[in-house]
């Protein structure tokens, strides 16, 4: 029983190490590719992070814990918010929140507002994830030629070997085959010893564990002084965990049905969140630590709320 609960931390250090070799290994090939700074922003940056999140809701479904799945979802926007944005916020000193369109959060906030809809009626169809498969593509056309027409806010130039890539690709790839399996033996075997819920586990463990490239990646951009960059990560992030990683598994797995113990509170957090980024966007707070903090009180306010 022990050991198997030790698949939940060896999990969560090989979604980490996975989800960071494949992105390193993805903005090299970008970079030798010449692909605009902005598709490895938003596309390599944003959505490559969030693979350990797909790896991990399909591994879910498959050992058939809807549950887990979408509470990890649930839980890893929020996390990417109040955490992740939160502690990268502390850790800056300085007025680093650059401009960001914020078309690109208002397509994240309609994103979130689809999740809250199928987290209320408690299911997911396949024409639902064929709708947001497809997005996907239209979203980046339109972010790149129109939302963000002049902005190029990260320059990625490659120094590493086609060999070193491909090792890359290959270790990262494998790492979060492998530490999705562990990662949900672990859950699975957690929530049955101490009989916590299964959509707890998905909104916390769950999401923390799939978080954490996110936070890697959102960390060195605002210490890289590129505060836009970090946020683009974020809003890049949490519409993929939507419009791909839940597309994709439900066009997998079929027609998702899920338990109704949510609450409206996990809702109301959810979206929350969502208009906060829209608000630090638009207002570029000057005292960054201030926001950061209480981005980051607010999430273990909610941990401690739906753990009590």
């Amino acid at each position: 029983m022990f050991l198997e609960t030790l698949f939940f931390p060896i999990g969560i250090v090989m979604l980490a190490l996975g989800g960071d070799r494949l992105v390193l290994g993805a903005k090299d090939i970008s970079s030798k590719l010449k692909v605009p700074p902005f598709v490895i922003g938003v596309f390599v940056l944003g959505f490559g992070t969030s693979l350990p999140e797909l790896f991990v809701t399909i591994s879910a479904l498959e050992n058939g814990k809807p549950d887990i799945a979408i509470g990890g979802i649930l839980g890893s926007n929020i996390a990417n918010v109040l955490l992740v944005m939160g502690v990268s916020l502390f850790l800056t000193k300085d007025k680093l929140v650059e401009s960001i369109s914020t078309k690109d959060i208002s397509v994240m906030i309609g994103a979130t507002i689809l999740l809250c809809y199928f987290i209320y009626s408690s299911s997911i169809i396949k024409p639902w994830a064929f709708l947001m498969v497809l997005s996907l593509p239209l979203y980046l056309y339109l972010s790149y030629k129109i939302f963000n027409k002049n902005d190029n806010n990260l320059i990625y130039l490659s120094e590493s070997s086609n060999f070193i890539i491909i090792i890359n690709l290959l270790i990262g790839f494998g790492f979060l085959i492998i530490g999705s399996e562990l990662f949900i033996d672990g859950l699975i075997k957690i929530s049955s010893n101490y009989g916590i819920p299964e959509s707890i586990i998905g909104i916390s463990l769950a999401a923390i564990g799939t978080s954490l490239p996110e936070l890697s990646v959102t960390v060195a951009a605002f210490v890289r002084k590129e505060g836009s960059v970090a946020l683009g990560n974020i809003v890049g992030s949490n519409i993929f965990n939507i419009f791909g990683v839940l597309g994709i598994s439900t066009l997998i797995s079929g027609t998702i049905d899920f338990s109704d113990s949510f609450t409206s509170i996990d809702l109301i957090v959810l979206l929350s969140t969502s208009f906060w980024v829209l608000y630090i966007a638009k207002n570029k707070p000057t005292n960054p630590r201030l926001f950061g903090l209480f981005s980051f009180l607010t999430y273990f306010l909610y941990m401690a709320y739906i753990y009590v």
